[in-house]
C-alpha cells in the first residue's frame, strides 16, 4: 500500500477555528473518496494549526515532506504561510489578487478573488440593460477597497460603465453615502453595521440596481426592511445544485456524502477545500506525478468544472478566472442566484423595484 500524504495548514483554534475545522472535514471526505492512479492506494491527511503562527505551522508541515500542501483559511494567515515556504501550496481559503504569479509563483488559487464580485454585478446588469452607463461604488477603506477599485475599473471598460468609487473610514458610512452622486448602479462593500447605515440614506434613491455585500444574509437583508426587494449580493455556493460537473460529484451528491460522514451540513469553506482536493487529484492524473513541478504545471493547464463551477487559471497572473462569484437577488422574501447565467435559479428582476412582484422561475430543491 502506497500512501499519498497531504498536509492541511489552517486555523484549528482561535477565532477562525470553525472555518479551519470545516476545511479539515471537507478534505477528509475527499481523501476517503478520491481514486488515484497506481501506485497510490490511500490518502492520509494531517492538519497543522495555523493559529497563532501560520508561518511556523507551514514550516512544520513542510518539514514532514508531504506530497501536497493545502490552506490556510484567511488572508493574513495565507500571506504568512505562503511566504514561509517555496513549496507549491493550494490556496483554499484566501481569494485575493495578492497571490499573483509574479509574487507567489507556486500558489494555486482555487477561487476568484473576492474583490471581483462587483464586476459580476456590472456584467449582470449589462445583460438586462443596454442603456445603463454610470455606477457608484462605496467601500470601507483598506486593502479590499484598493483591490476592488482596480478590479471594477478594469471591468467598467469592458462593460461600458463609468465608475465612481468612494471610500470611508470608521463611523463615516452615512456621511459618505449622503455624498454619493446619482448613478444607474450602486455597489456597497463594508461591514454589516456600516452597510445598514449607508442603506438608510441610499435606498430611498432610484438606483436601477443596488448591491450590498452583506445582503446575502437573511438577517441583514431583513434589517433593510421593504428596501431589500431587488437587492443584489455576492452569493456563495448552491448545496442543492445538480449542475453537471466534469471533475468530482455535483453539489447535491457532495452535500449528501458530507452529511453522512460528518453529521452536519457542509459550509462553503468545506466545499472549497474538498474541491481543492479534487483539483489536486486531477493534476496527479493529468501529469502522472506528485512532485511540485508536475502538479503546478498540470494546474496551469487544467480547465474543468467542479461543484463550485469552472476552474481555470489565468496564464499571466495565475489568478482564478474560470470561477465566477455567484450573485443573488432578493425576490419574494428569499435570495435567488441570478448570475452566472448557467447557474441561475431565477430570472434577474431589473430595475430592482420589479422584484416586488417577481415570481422566481425555479424552486430550490430541498435537502434529502
Amino acid at each position: 500500500m502506497t500512501v499519498l500524504n497531504v498536509a492541511l495548514v489552517t486555523p484549528l483554534t482561535g477565532p477562525d477555528a470553525a472555518q479551519g475545522l470545516a476545511s479539515l472535514r471537507g478534505l477528509t471526505l475527499w481523501a476517503r473518496d478520491e481514486s488515484l492512479p497506481l501506485p497510490w492506494t490511500d490518502i492520509s491527511v494531517t492538519a497543522y494549526d495555523a493559529h497563532p503562527d501560520p508561518a511556523a505551522a507551514m514550516r512544520t508541515a513542510v518539514a514532514a515532506k508531504p506530497a501536497a500542501i493545502l490552506g490556510p483559511y484567511g488572508r493574513r494567515a495565507a500571506i504568512a504561510a505562503f511566504s514561509a515556504t517555496d513549496r507549491v501550496v493550494f490556496n483554499t481559503g484566501a481569494p485575493t489578487t495578492r497571490f499573483m504569479r509574479q509574487t507567489y509563483p507556486k500558489v494555486i488559487n482555487m477561487a476568484a478573488p473576492s474583490s471581483t464580485w462587483p464586476r459580476q454585478v456590472l456584467a449582470l446588469v449589462r445583460t438586462a440593460d443596454r442603456t445603463a452607463r454610470r455606477a457608484v461604488v462605496l467601500l470601507s477603506a483598506g486593502d479590499f477597497a484598493i483591490e476592488t477599485t482596480a478590479s471594477i475599473k478594469a471591468a467598467a471598460r469592458s462593460t461600458g460603465f463609468e465608475v465612481t468609487t468612494s471610500t470611508f473610514g470608521p463611523g463615516q458610512a452615512a456621511i459618505a453615502a449622503s455624498r454619493l452622486p446619482s448613478a444607474d448602479v450602486l455597489i456597497v462593500h463594508a461591514d454589516p453595521d456600516d452597510e445598514l447605515a449607508a442603506a438608510s440614506a441610499l435606498l430611498r434613491r432610484p438606483w436601477r440596481a443596488a448591491a450590498f455585500s452583506t445582503a446575502v444574509s437573511a438577517q441583514v437583508a431583513a434589517s433593510f426592511g421593504d428596501a431589500s426587494d431587488g437587492l443584489l449580493a455576492p452569493g456563495s455556493w448552491q448545496p442543492d445544485s445538480m449542475a453537471e460537473t466534469t471533475t468530482g460529484p455535483n453539489a447535491w451528491a457532495f452535500t449528501d456524502d458530507f452529511r453522512a460522514l460528518h453529521g452536519t451540513a457542509p459550509t462553503a469553506t468545506a466545499a472549497w477545500t474538498y474541491v481543492s482536493g479534487l483539483i489536486l487529484g486531477a493534476c496527479i492524473r493529468r501529469s502522472g506525478g506528485v512532485d511540485d513541478a508536475s502538479v503546478l504545471a498540470a494546474a496551469r493547464g487544467l480547465d474543468t468544472v467542479t461543484l463550485l463551477g469552472r476552474f481555470r487559471l489565468d496564464e499571466t497572473t495565475g489568478l482564478q478566472v474560470g470561477h465566477q462569484i455567484p450573485i443573488v437577488q432578493w425576490q419574494s422574501n428569499a435570495s435567488w442566484t441570478v448570475w452566472p447565467r448557467e447557474r441561475a435559479r431565477a430570472q434577474f428582476a431589473h430595475p430592482r423595484w420589479q422584484a416586488r412582484t417577481a415570481t422566481p422561475g425555479l424552486t430550490p430543491r430541498p435537502y434529502r
